[in-house]
C-alpha cells in the first residue's frame, strides 16, 4: 500500500489598479488542504483519482489567474519517496483532461473571479506504476496573480 499527499502551497501576487487619484489594491489570501489519494494499489488496472481545492478569500471582488508550478520541462509531476517516484497529475477539470499548470508545454492556467472562491483541483495517479510501499509526496507552489 502507497500513501501518498500534495501539498499545495499559496503564493500571492498584489496588483494594485488605479483608479482616479489614489491607488487600489485587493488583499488576498489562499490556502488549500491539499489533495490525498490514500492507498495506491500497483497492481490496480485503473488510474487513482482524487480531488482537493484552493480557497482563495479577498477583501474586494477580483479575477484571479491561478499557477501550479511545475518541477521540470515534463507535464508529469513526480511524488517521491526516497529514490522512488510516482507519476501524477493536476487536472483543471473533473475528466481529467486539462492539465492545470503555468500555461506552458500544453498545461493551462485556470483563472477565478469572486471574493471567496473555492475552486477544486483534480489529481490522477497513473496505473500500474511499479514502486516500492511507503509515503510518497510533493509540494506544489500555488501561484495567483490579480
Amino acid at each position: 500500500m502507497i500513501d501518498w499527499n500534495i501539498l499545495l502551497r499559496g503564493t500571492v501576487a498584489v496588483i494594485a489598479g488605479v483608479v482616479g487619484p489614489s491607488a487600489l489594491a485587493a488583499s488576498c489570501s489562499v490556502t488549500s488542504p491539499g489533495i490525498s489519494f490514500g492507498a495506491y494499489d500497483p497492481l490496480r488496472d485503473v488510474d487513482t483519482n482524487g480531488t482537493g481545492s484552493i480557497q482563495l478569500a479577498c477583501d474586494e471582488p477580483v479575477t484571479a489567474t491561478v499557477i501550479l508550478a511545475r518541477s521540470g520541462p515534463s507535464l508529469d509531476r513526480m511524488m517521491t519517496n526516497g529514490i522512488s517516484q510516482l507519476i501524477y497529475g493536476l487536472y483543471a477539470d473533473p475528466q481529467r483532461n486539462t492539465i492545470w499548470g503555468d500555461g506552458m508545454g500544453g498545461s493551462q492556467t485556470v483563472t477565478v473571479q469572486g471574493t471567496s472562491i473555492s475552486q477544486p483541483v483534480y489529481g490522477k495517479i497513473l496505473k500500474r506504476q511499479q514502486v516500492t510501499a511507503g509515503s510518497y509526496n510533493d509540494t506544489i507552489t500555488v501561484t495567483i496573480s490579480y
